[in-house]
């Protein structure tokens, strides 16, 4: 049989599915509006420069972030502003080491991690069903109809999908896609970064509350609000936010796109080495955490 030379333009699409499978994942400097890099510069360290910590502060060539705290609607609020300049350095960490096996505080989880900022997950081990995505894996494929679903891609951008509107076969064809996902909810921004007064939540009385919040790609924000009577700044008495005060906080920030993550005594943030919040009774282990990690 006559041997037939293969066409020009497959070798040329193969070559460049190779190419694209050495790209290290998660980089945030192409695939950005803009020149991320360079429109950032003066956030990340120059190459030698020694990184770590200056107060609430860490600095590398990779990473940038700020923690501030701050008294809003009678109660403490933590958030941390965050640059990357790569999506692997945003990374889901379990209880045991692997989703769905225990829970445990949320110092351990970060310091088996080598964290350098950890806020309380979704807590979606805790719950029946629903599709979980972890660093780039699916862990789960059923469906939850009454939940919202956070996504982060591969191109670090945060979107907001309505679990109605999906079927297991939606979820398994966004495995490739999608680096992060987070099943607990609501969504607290509308498409014009504007608060929210209507939720798809069964808890909007005032509460502690986590949150993953969103700029742009490769900008992000974790937000830990205090809260059931635990002691604040200057003494005062942390009274917890309300879903629909929660939302007036993610526009106060001035976040594109905000998620509403495990809350009450659940919620904690963690920073170098140390719970910086006050947890109402001194917090709770969990099935999993949001964690800030540097690259080597």
């Amino acid at each position: 049989m006559k041997r037939v030379n293969a066409p020009k333009r497959f070798l040329r699409f193969f070559c460049l599915v190779c190419l694209l499978c050495l790209l290290p994942a998660g980089s945030l400097a192409a695939s950005s509006p803009g020149d991320y890099q360079a429109r950032y510069a003066d956030r990340f360290l120059k190459p030698g420069e020694p990184s770590g910590w200056d107060g609430w502060v860490y600095r590398s060539e990779s990473l940038y972030i700020s923690v501030q705290e701050e008294r809003y609607m009678d109660s403490d609020v933590f958030w941390a502003d965050i640059y990357l300049s790569d999506l692997s350095q945003l990374r889901r960490a379990y209880g045991g080491g692997k989703w769905g096996v225990k829970s445990q505080k949320i110092s351990v989880i970060a310091k088996n991690e080598n964290a350098v900022l950890a806020l309380t997950g979704d807590s979606s081990r805790n719950l029946s069903k629903g599709p979980v995505f972890g660093n780039g894996v699916l862990l789960r494929d059923s469906t939850n109809r009454k939940r919202q679903l956070c996504l982060i891609d591969r191109d670090g951008v945060m979107r907001i999908l309505e679990g109605k509107d999906l079927t297991r076969e939606d979820i398994r064809a966004l495995e490739g896609s999608v680096w992060q996902g987070f099943l607990f909810g609501p969504a607290l921004l509308d498409e014009k970064g504007k608060a929210l007064t209507a939720f798809v939540s069964d808890v909007k009385p005032a509460n502690p509350r986590a949150v993953i919040g969103y700029y742009e790609p490769g900008h992000y924000c974790l937000i830990q609000v205090d809260g059931r009577g635990t002691k604040g700044l200057e003494g005062k008495t942390n009274k917890g936010l309300t879903m629909a005060q929660l939302a007036q906080l993610a526009e106060h920030l001035g976040l594109t796109q905000a998620y509403n993550l495990d809350g009450g005594q659940s919620a904690a943030m963690w920073l170098n080495g140390e719970i910086i919040s006050h947890p109402y009774h001194g917090g709770r282990a969990v099935s999993d955490i949001i964690c800030i990690v540097d690259l080597p």
